[in-house]
């Protein structure tokens, strides 16, 4: 059966050889039918399809069923934590317990105290609960404060000026403060805590008592630790 629209036609003579299309009645095959497939039903909303569980969540949190997730296991990570406050004549500092893969850098002073702990009075959280954490940040303040305070140059009686000894030196490094020194700088300091924990836990926002540790610590460096509901109470 022929389909195309021209018959072709071969000649060869000596030293040629070509085609020649010749031009035919145009005879149309009829084509095969292909039936057309059945367009595949929607997926309904809240349904899977081709196993993707992502369609129908639009419609799922648009619905008047849709709720929040029901917690039913706890999760490792920023919570729980415990926030503690230092108050120390008219200042506050604030921060939460350490959690980071590195423990946090302490002060000398307060590293040297953690490190002579016993095992009786170490507990997991040593070094990490944020009484060290505002200790140490305190008292590396009030040593940069008189290492600047040190730094200043005197002023002369006559001119008023600063006066500067013969020859620019470099500035020496801070002296450390003694132990001494850091507990006149913590005199009549307090120190609250409180845990910080999901919605609906019963214990969030109450007391946190000072660990072990934290409570040796405190002690040495005489900090008071404060319950606010003890201190409210009449």
């Amino acid at each position: 059966m022929i389909d195309s629209y021209a018959t072709l036609h071969t000649w060869a003579s000596p030293g040629t050889e070509g085609t020649l299309w010749e031009e035919a009645p145009l005879h149309t095959a009829p084509q095969a039918h292909t039936p057309q497939q059945p367009e595949a039903p929607q997926a309904q909303h809240g349904s899977y399809s081709g196993g993707d569980p992502r369609i129908g969540w639009i419609a799922a949190v648009d619905s008047l069923s849709a709720t929040a997730p029901v917690l039913l296991q706890r999760r490792d990570g920023i919570l729980p934590a415990v926030a503690a406050a230092l108050s120390i004549r008219g200042e506050t500092l604030t921060c939460t317990g350490s959690k980071g893969e590195r423990a946090p850098t302490h002060h000398p002073l307060v590293q040297d105290f953690l490190d002579t702990l016993t095992t009786e009075r170490r507990s997991r959280q040593t070094g990490r609960c944020p009484e060290a954490v505002l200790l140490s940040r305190y008292l590396t303040a009030a040593e940069v404060a008189r290492a600047d305070k040190r730094r200043r140059p005197a002023k002369s009686s006559r001119t008023g000026r600063g006066t500067v000894g013969k020859g620019s030196r470099t500035p020496k490094a801070p002296k450390p403060l003694t132990l001494g020194e850091a507990r006149r700088a913590l005199k009549q300091a307090k120190l609250t805590a409180r845990r910080i924990r999901e919605d609906g836990d019963p214990l969030h926002g109450s007391y946190a008592p000072p660990c072990r540790s934290c409570g040796a610590l405190l002690a040495h460096f005489g900090v008071r630790a404060v319950d606010p509901a003890r201190e409210s109470a009449p």
